[in-house]
């Protein structure tokens, strides 16, 4: 098989597309069956994948500073098609693959990834120069596009029924967790935990971009009313950039950080992420609506149980493993994380039974399922 491997999601600091985009990419490249695999970022071939992140570097600036961001993201998207139908002539017998929903402009066989359809169901929740420029590039790439893949059946069954694209050429991948992210001893974490001033598996940890679809402001305000002494021995850590509407919760996290209940780290390198999910009491992923929730994984990999919503496809993903909350009801996650910050017979039963599935999430089996799905186009 020969496969043209759109980068362009590989950007600092790396997200969850961004992280599926490189892990996948890397699996791939070492599968025997790919023949080549051509590294494509916005106006050229790549000869490395991490090479993506410093070549997309300046769109990141731009988004950052422009006031006027659709335009940004539609000059991007015409020059990007632009350099690929100049290099792509003449390898109509490749396998494209864009693995961040957009497909460009290609005479061969093409698969994209849907991750969710977070943009149909919770626009107030999304930016609106991105929703303008979804709105006029996913018919196109549906169009276009041989094979979807997506990382759960959830958004497998949404993409078939809002869309009306056929589920038999649907493929879902579930994501892979990273093997970095295991069990650590107290002594392995303590560098990053004096850093930061915490316990271990003393804290509770969320690890979200501040955005309105993470749902960190009724997190916030459930873990506000835990009792008192609960709370202060187990204060909320918030990993993870600022993203966009963001002004109320940067107001609630300032009230919880005042209070000294909250910790906010932002974004943090590789080690210090593996410390926190390692020594954390419980992960909260209590998304309005996630097409995955890698963290959910990531947490159960590294030995630390979950607290996540029952909505959308963290239910999934988890397998009967975490709490499950209703994301809207306050009192409900707070209850919740009353029992698993207290209840340490099922903290362990948790933690066991977390870490055995998570085994199951690895990016060698993600690319073996996208390589079956290359192949059915061949």
């Amino acid at each position: 098989m020969k496969i043209i491997y759109n980068c362009d999601a590989i950007t600092h600091p790396l997200t969850g597309i961004g992280r599926y985009a490189l892990n996948l990419g890397l699996a791939l490249k070492n599968s025997p069956e790919i023949q080549s695999l051509q590294l494509f970022s916005h106006r050229r071939w790549l000869d490395d994948l991490h090479h993506s992140a410093d070549d997309n570097a300046w769109l990141a600036a731009v988004r950052r500073h422009m006031p006027f961001k659709y335009m940004a993201l539609k000059y991007y998207h015409h020059q990007r098609c632009h350099h690929f139908k100049r290099l792509t002539q003449g390898l109509e017998n490749h396998v494209f693959h864009t693995p961040n929903f957009i497909a460009m402009p290609f005479e061969g066989p093409t698969v994209s990834t849907f991750h969710d359809l977070s943009f149909v169901h919770h626009k107030a929740t999304q930016p609106a120069y991105r929703l303008r420029f979804l709105d006029q590039a996913i018919p196109e790439t549906l169009n276009q596009a041989n094979r979807l893949i997506t990382p759960s059946a959830f958004v497998k069954n949404e993409v078939a029924v809002h869309y009306g694209y056929p589920a038999d050429q649907i493929t879902v991948t579930p994501l892979g967790v990273d093997p970095s992210f295991q069990p650590r001893s107290e002594s392995d974490c303590q560098s990053t935990l004096k850093r930061l001033g915490l316990t271990y598996k003393r804290f509770v940890l969320a690890v979200a971009t501040q955005e309105p679809r993470k749902n960190l402001l009724r997190l916030l305000k459930a873990h506000q009313q835990l009792d008192r002494s609960t709370r202060k021995a187990h204060p909320l850590v918030l990993v993870g950039g600022s993203g966009w509407q963001d002004q109320d919760i940067k107001k609630a996290i300032k009230k919880g950080v005042d209070s000294g209940d909250v910790v906010v780290t932002g974004y943090v390198d590789e080690t210090t992420l593996h410390h926190l999910y390692a020594s954390a009491t419980l992960l909260a992923l209590v998304s309005l609506y996630e097409g995955f929730g890698l963290p959910i994984i990531e947490a159960m990999a590294s030995g630390t149980a979950v607290i996540t919503s029952a909505s959308s496809a963290m239910s999934e993903v988890a397998g009967g493993h975490a709490l499950l909350v209703n994301p809207l009801d306050v009192k409900d996650i707070q209850s919740r994380l009353e029992k698993g910050l207290n209840d340490t017979q099922w903290q362990t039963s948790a933690q066991s039974a977390g870490i055995k599935h998570s085994q199951s999430f690895t990016w060698q089996n993600c690319a073996d399922k996208t390589r079956r799905c290359y192949q059915s186009l061949l």
